[in-house]
């Protein structure tokens, strides 16, 4: 639960006890002008002092019993129990609330008697009491009532935006999955091998054939561990590393210590990619990727050597990634460019820990 949900029921019980202090000295200055004819500080305090035992009394009273319900019976899911268990609850409550709140006011300190007090003019009196507070109480249970559907109906336009996002988000790694570049560039290396290098060309078969069959096994994933994204990124990079053989370096240090963690899948081929796209790499200045692992974050970096005429970037592989992080945990990937390098934090999770 978030800070702001803390405060929000933290401040709850307070206000609820100053809206109560607010009646009984409202009721109290009422019934202190207009019922009582002796005018003194003592007589106000005790006027005070009735109100207060009448307005907390049946309001924690009620209160209690509403927040008990509410854990109890669902409005949602348990509306019919919830109605009954509120009608009965409220009607037991205040009818002996009132008798005894009224036994406390009129027969103890006012001194009327206790036959009297059960005479028909006093019944007349608790009921005319008991009537109000079970309006006070159904007023209670309508808001509560209220507060639950609204909060069913957020918690339903929330689960739809989820649903909605997670499809989108899928449907965008679907699209961004092994760029078509990569496929027809793959392609052209392989019929150069089958000419000049049979046997490297049946390798470099056997790693493309590896990472399309990764792409399908996990296309329906949340996340994977570490250990089977990074065999892949290496796969991935063997690729790479025989089309632009000594132009490009891979590094990979990832302890396994945090092989068991996981990452969301296909992530490190979409960011492998466009260190490629977006940097130009040759023999004397190559491009150096680097993967490794630093506290809770898997990390692919970068040296930045912006090709001359760069290929414009959509955004799209970052955004899917980060999408589908926001789908599963609190914890956002980084970006850092420093003009120097470029590096991705892509945050390792605990799948028990997860939304």
């Amino acid at each position: 639960m978030s800070s702001n949900a803390h405060a929000l029921m933290d401040k709850k019980p307070l206000n609820s006890i100053k809206t109560l202090l607010w009646v009984s000295l409202i009721t109290s200055v009422l019934f202190f002008y207009l019922g009582t004819n002796i005018k003194t500080l003592e007589s106000y305090l005790y006027t005070l002092g009735i109100s207060a035992m009448y307005t907390f009394g049946y309001g924690l009273s009620n209160g209690f019993l509403n927040e008990y319900l509410n854990r109890t019976y669902s409005w949602i899911d348990d509306t019919r129990k919830r109605i009954i268990s509120s009608i009965v609850g409220s009607v037991l409550l205040n009818v002996g609330l009132t008798y005894l709140f009224n036994y406390i006011n009129l027969v103890l300190v006012q001194g009327v008697s206790t036959e009297k007090f059960f005479s028909p003019l006093y019944s007349f009196i608790n009921w005319f009491l008991v009537i109000l507070a079970l309006l006070i109480s159904a007023i209670l249970h309508a808001r509560g009532f209220m507060e639950a559907w609204k909060e069913s109906s957020k918690q339903q336009l929330d689960e739809q935006k989820h649903l909605a996002t997670a499809a989108n988000a899928r449907f965008e790694s679907l699209k961004n999955q092994l760029d078509p570049h990569f496929l027809f560039n793959s392609l052209n290396v392989l019929s150069a091998l089958i000419e000049e290098n049979p046997s490297k060309a049946i390798r470099f078969t056997d790693s493309l054939s590896k990472v399309y069959r990764y792409v399908l096994e996990q296309k329906d994933k949340k996340l994977v561990p570490v250990s089977e994204e990074v065999d892949f990124a290496k796969t991935y990079m063997a690729l790479l590393k025989t089309r632009f053989e000594d132009n490009v370096e891979f590094i990979t240090e990832v302890p396994d210590g945090d092989h068991h963690l996981q990452v969301v899948p296909l992530s490190l081929q979409l960011l492998l990619e466009n260190s490629i796209k977006h940097n130009h790499a040759t023999k004397s200045k190559p491009l150096v990727v680097r993967i490794y692992s630093q506290g809770d974050y898997l990390i692919i970096e970068n040296n930045i050597q912006k090709r001359a005429m760069s290929v414009a970037s959509s955004g799209i592989g970052l955004n899917n990634i980060r999408n589908r992080y926001l789908l599963l945990t609190d914890q956002q990937m980084i970006i850092e460019d420093d003009e120097q390098v470029f590096r991705v934090k892509l945050p390792m999770l605990n799948p028990t820990n997860t939304k």
